[in-house]
């Protein structure tokens, strides 16, 4: 059944965490709200269902980026979802598009559709880019994909190998395996896709387009868009001490690094190998793409995006004002004070929503779903009637409507 907003301006939730068989330790609210914008100015529309809400068991798939239910996110996420628009609507070979959130900005040089290709005893060539109106902002634009020609191994393959194949490759470029323009071997090819977006201050040139050996992917450029990056993408996997099939260095001669994506010796920060019986970071949770995690966003942020309207060649807003936010548990009140966890900007469309999270620091007492029949938890928005906690059946609620028949006869 598809989710509705609890009011007409907003959509909020409010429950325990961790959920599931442990121990509840604290409470949090999120809430939804979405604006158009108009004239400079974020005005509230009609409310939307939060996404994707991870806390039911059956929904697939399990970790589908951009859900708006992860409760431990302490920065916000700011992605912008969209196209390049070429000024006026006449077609262009090339330009560039910017986001620009208070003082710190990101470029994307965006490219018409292009190829490299091989003459014969020479090096690759680059075409010029075909004329273009519009080009969509997403990782499978972005430098990345797989070569497929690079040899697995030379020798017998272990069990553990052969089931890592299912979702890896020696030949995955493993910061972004959707996007295009990864060659590794430098046997010609046939003609291959160049990627459209790049980092203009790191661009893919004739001369760097072959990599060579599969164990340096990571002097490659970086794979630069402002969508929800994957749990599969480096370096997010390696927040959980996962590795790519080619361990690259974790000190600054990783690009992550040098530019304060990764911390130093980022593997012995976050360990050398996948624990689950360890906390997964926060920093795993954050899906913004790099440069596009805040630690905070206060009001009145100005917002500056260039080139992706087909209208409007600059798109100007300010960050709307938090709500006010409420928490009670057992009549006991505490005012909260929101966060901003994922911010979406749809530029095209001229619209943006704001999902907040305010947590609790803890509860006045152990409250266990499925143990206790009722819990007395309810959160309150902006002095708005109180949402209150769906308290589910208890286990011996559940084991009692199992052992009645259809006929409702006591099996």
């Amino acid at each position: 059944m598809s989710r509705q907003p609890e009011r007409p301006d907003y959509d909020v939730v409010v429950d325990l965490f961790p959920a599931g068989p442990n121990i509840p330790q604290w409470a949090y609210a999120l809430v939804k709200y979405v604006y158009r914008i108009e004239r400079g100015r974020c005005v509230l529309k009609a409310a939307e269902p939060l996404f994707h809400d991870i806390r039911d068991p059956d929904i697939e798939p399990r970790l589908l980026p951009g859900s708006e239910f992860w409760t431990t996110k302490y920065a916000a996420d700011v992605v912008v979802r969209g196209s390049a628009f070429a000024p006026y609507g006449k077609p262009v070979f090339s330009m560039q598009v910017s986001v620009r959130v208070g003082n710190q900005s990101k470029v994307i040089q965006v490219w018409g559709e292009r190829w490299a290709s091989w003459k014969s005893g020479g090096n690759p060539v680059f075409s010029q880019p075909k004329p273009f109106i519009e080009v969509p902002l997403t990782y499978a634009n972005a430098y990345g994909g797989v070569d497929p020609r690079v040899p697995v191994s030379d020798k017998p393959l272990t069990e553990m190998e052969m089931f890592r194949l299912q979702a890896d490759h020696p030949g995955l470029y493993p910061r972004n395996p959707f996007g295009k323009g990864y060659v590794v071997l430098p046997e010609a090819a046939q003609d291959v896709r160049l990627p459209l977006l790049e980092d203009p201050d790191d661009l893919l040139t004739p001369t760097r387009f072959i990599v060579g050996d599969p164990g340096l992917w990571y002097r490659q450029p970086l794979p630069w868009c402002y969508e929800y990056t994957n749990p599969i993408q480096f370096p997010r996997f390696a927040y959980i001490g996962l590795d790519a099939w080619f361990s690259p260095p974790d000190d600054e001669r990783l690009p992550e690094v040098k530019r304060g994506h990764l911390p130093i010796n980022y593997r012995s920060v976050f360990g050398d190998g996948w624990d689950p019986t360890k906390d997964t970071p926060d920093a795993y949770f954050q899906e913004a793409s790099l440069g596009m995690v805040f630690q905070d966003l206060p009001e009145n942020t100005p917002f500056i995006i260039k080139g992706m309207n087909p209208e409007e060649p600059v798109i100007e807003f300010s960050m709307p004002p938090e709500p006010f936010v409420e928490i009670y548990i057992e009549g006991q009140k505490e005012a909260v004070k929101p966060q901003v966890s994922n911010m979406l900007i749809e530029p095209g469309e001229k619209l943006v929503s704001v999902v907040y999270i305010a947590r609790t620091e803890k509860l006045p007492r152990v409250f266990i779903p499925g143990i206790h029949g009722y819990i007395p938890l309810s959160v309150r928005i902006n002095v708005d009637a109180p949402v209150k906690y769906e308290t589910p059946p208890t286990i011996r609620d559940q084991l009692k409507a199992a052992s009645v028949n259809d006929n409702g006869e006591t099996a």
